[in-house]
């Protein structure tokens, strides 16, 4: 599922900039011991950005005595992997691509450092909009990719109200069922997902098996 960061990050209430290289904590107090948590947006690898929900405000890994006292919702591992698209190298490919067919030499350009080419992206004020979300694990359990979107909405909606609940992300992912659309003969309800795949090969015989005799 295709994301726009840029977006994302508005839609979120992010005000502080970020960009490959960096990585950023959004405390999210709440009142009661052992409630409040962070979330961290981590963009230090320059093709992916790692978010997490992670108990405590500082953003740090808790040693066990002290995050045993924390809910087993923010016990419980909850991030978000978003590859991110280059739409630079995208075109350096095309270009590669398009010359080696011109010239027929078939030669590659030389590989460049990705975090030197990011942080120079940074500094002409390029920051790649788009990501891919490839990974998500809410209270360790792994999300199907068909309620990424769902799921990411309301994950976006909470950081903007500074209060995560990882049970209400996780029963979010549990509504999105795929239902598959019926053959053209039976009439849809309007819920479907899915369209009917009917296979001819697989039902031609289907109950019209010859018998010899």
């Amino acid at each position: 599922m295709q994301v726009n960061v840029q977006q994302f990050l508005e839609e979120a209430g992010v005000k502080e900039p970020f960009y490959p290289g960096k990585r950023i904590v959004l405390p999210c107090a709440q009142t009661g011991e052992f409630k409040s948590h962070c979330v961290v947006l981590d963009w230090r690898v320059p093709e992916k950005i790692h978010l997490e929900i992670k108990p405590g405000l500082s953003g740090t890994d808790l040693e066990p005595k002290k995050l045993k006292k924390y809910p087993v919702s923010l016990q419980m591992p909850t991030y978000v992997e978003i590859e991110v698209i280059n739409d630079n190298e995208a075109e350096e490919e095309e270009e590669g691509k398009s010359s080696s067919g011109k010239s027929g030499s078939g030669g590659k350009k030389p590989k460049v450092n990705k975090m030197a080419s990011a942080f120079g992206d940074v500094v002409d004020g390029k920051i790649p909009a788009l990501g891919k979300v490839i990974e998500m694990v809410v209270m360790g359990s792994e999300i199907a990719a068909e309620a990424f979107g769902d799921v990411l909405q309301k994950l976006t909606k909470q950081i903007s109200q500074a209060k995560i609940s990882t049970t209400a992300l996780l029963a979010q992912a549990g509504k999105v069922i795929t239902k598959v659309m019926p053959p053209s003969f039976m009439e849809p309800k309007g819920d479907e997902t899915v369209k009917y795949q009917y296979d001819q090969e697989k039902n031609a015989d289907i109950g019209f098996k010859m018998t010899l005799g």
